[in-house]
């Protein structure tokens, strides 16, 4: 063999070399995204699993309705306030979280289908009196220009959420009948 033979076989081992380091790096990169995803899905999981997240989907789907009144939204019990706030302020973590791009809105949106038109008319509603009944209070810094930022994220997300469709993800015990792990 000469030289030059062999300075090209070690020119090509070489570029194989690279080559394969950067398949590894590429999947590993991958393979932290994927972990990554189960995390975030994982997290979502858990705290709508939460007895006072789950208890306030039931006080918005059987008693705030969206014709509520602010009367009629005073009169709920401290349990039923703690749980519609533990929703409130839990959509409006996942709302901010989203927007940054810490949380994949395809998972958020996987997530919060199924509750959308159980829960959407009356949170709106909710808020909408909460906020409006704050900023008629003399002693409150809410004002009406402004409102309550934490209600903004959710109504941002629900706007996101409800115009958002994916046919996969629409009835997926027919839609996804083939569906094979």
């Amino acid at each position: 063999m000469n030289l030059e033979t062999a300075a090209n076989l070690g020119e090509a081992l070489s570029g194989l070399a690279i080559m394969a380091t950067l398949l590894f790096g590429l999947r590993q990169v991958m393979e932290v995204n994927r972990n990554r995803r189960f995390e975030i899905s994982q997290t979502i999981a858990t705290s709508l699993e939460n007895p006072l997240v789950q208890r306030g989907f039931a006080t918005f789907g059987t008693i705030v309705t969206k014709d509520s009144t602010l009367e009629e939204l005073m009169s709920l019990t401290r349990e039923q306030k703690d749980s519609t706030n533990a929703v409130v302020v839990l959509m409006a973590n996942h709302a901010v979280m989203t927007f940054n791009r810490n949380l994949s809105f395809d998972i958020v949106y996987s997530f919060y289908k199924g509750y959308l038109s159980l829960i959407g008319p009356s949170i709106r509603r909710m808020m909408q009196m909460v906020e409006y009944g704050y900023s008629m209070h003399e002693q409150s810094s809410v004002t009406k220009e402004e409102g309550m930022g934490t209600f903004h994220w959710v109504f941002w997300l629900l706007d996101r959420l409800e115009e958002h469709h994916d046919d996969v993800q629409f009835k997926p015990h027919l839609t996804q009948a083939d569906w094979k792990p």
